[in-house]
């Protein structure tokens, strides 16, 4: 008697069985008969293995057709058995199973990073190796330069990362747990005192009557409810739960628009909850930050969020707020065509901030609806929030007019061009120093009673501020990059002209510093009681100021004591970073993460001689003096120095020659206690400072 056919007959094109990751990812499971499945064992990720869904409907129309078998013949494997660490979730057939949400596969272990991502970042990642590193966003992302030292921390003493189970993200049926309406009404309530100040298209009325915005309000109430969770200790429930919901919601953006313009309001207000609170560390893996499943994933978002507003016609709203210009309304700030272009300004600012963090083109780019908004706008009453997003898109149509008369400026995702002199860069940088002190008295951003534009209270809008620094430091460091490749050149090539380059690139690189710490200080510098709101920023912000710490303990460790007060600039890094470790809470723990991180590059650096050259003819006393002692100095004290009081004079010493520096150089290396885990500066560019 023959023996009946199998109950699992693999299909044409598909393997008979796949493990759960490439399921998700409808990718070709590679040895998942033998677990782990090539993509797992790649990317360090538990591989479950569970039979196939389409071989199951077959065997199902079989057993219907046949008569009953053996328990040892063609016995489908227990679907608990299978699924191992879902153990939790009880379930005895694929049928009773909750539906589950697509999800981003767990984070590769960072030696084969390479891998970890698609992204254009990631893609130009791996370009860049093969060239020298340079300054800031100009040739690393931030994002980059933090995945490179937390890949190596683990590798360096904190292997244990790799044997963590994977955590946990089905999702259940939002219909069999439904969250009870008086907590969801606490998160509104919570999301609203704590978090809404950095989301600036919704106002606090939307938020004020929490039990409206639960019944008409649905994708935000369960938005701003699940931001809210990551702040709020022991909720990790109901985010679970919460999570079905905005996948949902997420699901529905992509279809058909609503002609309920109130809907679309309501949809794109929940969007930009979401991407407001992002995490940077689906960019990069970030041993210990808590995993966000696939919808939420920091590229996702983006572009969920743009091609949605694009498709409600955001871009054209300015239209519609000249319409009611003419006419003279009263009320323009409250109608929803107003609404509507400012939360277009407001998405060109997020297009802006994440190219810088990914070194990446911005997707959305200046045009005449972004460069005529504050002049549109300037008489409108409006509130704060509005005021803050137009003092972000002045500022940063203030980079984009520089940009065009210095190439390379304004471009930091790609290689700037040479077509400049070292003298018209510097002019262009001059000019554009004057153009942001003018900005700042312009917006009152130290309490100015002159101001043109008004309504920006600085003590309730430090993040006018803190954007207004990290441009400052952004751009001082396409100058000090660009400066220190000529100065290179000149001492490559034995120009005349080296001496005066060195000169000049020593300033570059004390504005760049100077830059670096105001902003890394943003933070730590205001006042205690404000402190607290500061908890709730979102992580990008906490990414940047780490990376400027970065910045500071390279140029430590690149020029040393080239750098006068460089031990203070160390003193106010262990700062700056203990201060992150303090702002974590509940499932927020990306502060503490960076801080961590800059903690132990720091004291890795300052156990051993930094690799700069101590010269004490390099600066003159009149110098030094001018520098002050910058762990102790207020925001206000740490403007750039004139160029008088850098290099009056110059220093009087006898000055290297390049065989010389470069040997010294060499020898200096050579006693550091191991090489950096990142590159900021080229190392070739050390001895330019003497």
């Amino acid at each position: 008697m023959s023996s009946p056919a199998p109950l699992q007959k693999p299909l044409l094109g598909s393997a008979p069985v796949a493990c759960a990751a490439c399921r998700r990812l409808k990718m070709r499971c590679v040895g998942a008969e033998n677990p782990p499945c090539a993509r797992c064992l790649r990317t360090g990720r538990r591989c479950v293995v569970s039979p196939s869904r389409r071989g199951q409907t077959q065997a199902n129309s079989l057993r219907k057709r046949l008569p009953p078998v053996s328990s040892s013949v063609g016995e489908v494997p227990d679907i608990q058995t299978a699924t191992g660490s879902y153990g939790s979730i009880s379930m005895t057939s694929p049928w009773l199973a909750p539906p589950e949400l697509p999800r981003l596969p767990s984070r590769p272990s960072p030696t084969h990073r390479s891998d970890a991502h698609d992204s254009p970042a990631s893609i130009s990642r791996t370009e860049d190796v093969s060239t020298p590193s340079l300054p800031s966003v100009y040739s690393l992302s931030p994002l980059d330069v933090l995945g490179s030292v937390a890949a190596q921390d683990v590798l360096s003493g904190s292997q244990h990362q790799h044997q963590q189970e994977p955590r946990d993200h089905r999702v259940g049926n939002s219909r069999s747990a439904e969250i009870p309406e008086n907590v969801l009404v606490e998160y509104i309530e919570f999301f609203r005192e704590k978090i809404l100040y950095c989301v600036p298209v919704i106002d606090d009325a939307d938020l004020r009557d929490e039990r409206y915005v639960i019944m008409y309000k649905r994708p935000l109430a369960y938005c701003a409810s699940f931001v809210a969770s990551q702040f709020i200790p022991g909720s990790a429930n109901v985010r679970r739960q919460l999570l079905a919901h905005i996948s949902e919601f997420i699901e529905t953006i992509s279809g058909p628009l609503t002609h309920n313009e109130d809907a679309i309001w309501t949809q794109l207000q929940a969007l930009a909850v979401l991407y407001a609170y992002r995490p940077a560390g689906d960019v990069f893996p970030l041993p210990g930050a808590p995993e966000n499943p696939s919808f939420l994933d920091h590229w996702t978002l983006k572009y969920s969020i743009e091609a949605f507003a694009l498709r409600a016609g955001l871009h054209r709203s300015i239209d519609r707020v000249r319409v009611l210009l003419r006419s003279d309304s009263s009320d323009i700030s409250k109608s929803s065509a107003f609404s509507m272009y400012v939360y277009w300004l407001w998405l060109v600012t997020m297009s802006h901030h994440f190219s810088l963090m990914t070194r990446t083109p911005p997707t959305l780019r200046e045009d005449s609806t972004i460069t005529l908004a504050v002049d549109l706008l300037r008489d409108i009453p409006r509130p704060s929030r509005v005021t803050r997003v137009l003092a972000e898109i002045d500022l940063y149509t203030l980079w984009q007019q520089a940009g065009r008369s210095a190439p390379g400026l304004a471009e930091w995702w790609c290689t700037s061009s040479d077509s400049m002199n070292v003298e018209g860069i510097v002019a262009v940088l001059e000019d554009l120093e004057g153009a942001l002190e003018v900005w700042s008295q312009r917006w009152g951003l130290r309490g100015e009673s002159n101001v043109t534009i008004t309504n920006v209270d600085i003590s309730k809008n430090g993040a006018v501020n803190f954007h207004f620094e990290s441009t400052r430091f952004c751009i001082s460091s396409f100058g000090t990059r660009y400066i220190l490749e000529k100065t290179r050149s000149a001492f490559d090539q034995e120009f005349a002209s080296r001496s005066a380059l060195s000169h000049l690139a020593r300033k570059s690189v004390l504005k760049s510093v100077q830059a670096a710490h105001a902003c890394s200080r943003c933070l730590v510098d205001i006042s205690p009681l404000r402190r607290e709101n500061i908890r709730y920023m979102a992580e990008f912000g906490y990414a940047l100021v780490a990376f400027c710490c970065l910045y500071l303990i390279q140029a430590y460790e690149f020029f040393g004591e080239a750098l006068p007060m460089s031990k203070s600039y160390m003193v106010s890094v262990e700062e700056v970073a203990t201060f992150m470790t303090e702002m974590a809470v509940a499932n927020n723990t990306a502060p503490r993460i960076y801080g961590n991180l800059v903690l132990r590059q720091l004291k890795r650096v300052l156990e051993g001689p930094p690799d700069g050259y101590e010269d004490s003819q390099s600066w003159t006393e009149k110098e030094n003096e001018a520098m002050g002692e910058p762990a102790h100095l207020s925001m206000d004290q740490t403007a750039p120095i004139s160029d008088v009081d850098l290099i009056d004079g110059g220093p009087s010493g006898h000055h290297l020659t390049h065989d010389e520096a470069g040997l010294q150089f060499l020898t200096n290396s050579t006693s550091a206690t191991s090489p950096p885990l990142f590159s900021i500066f080229e190392p070739s560019w050390g001895p330019l400072l003497k």
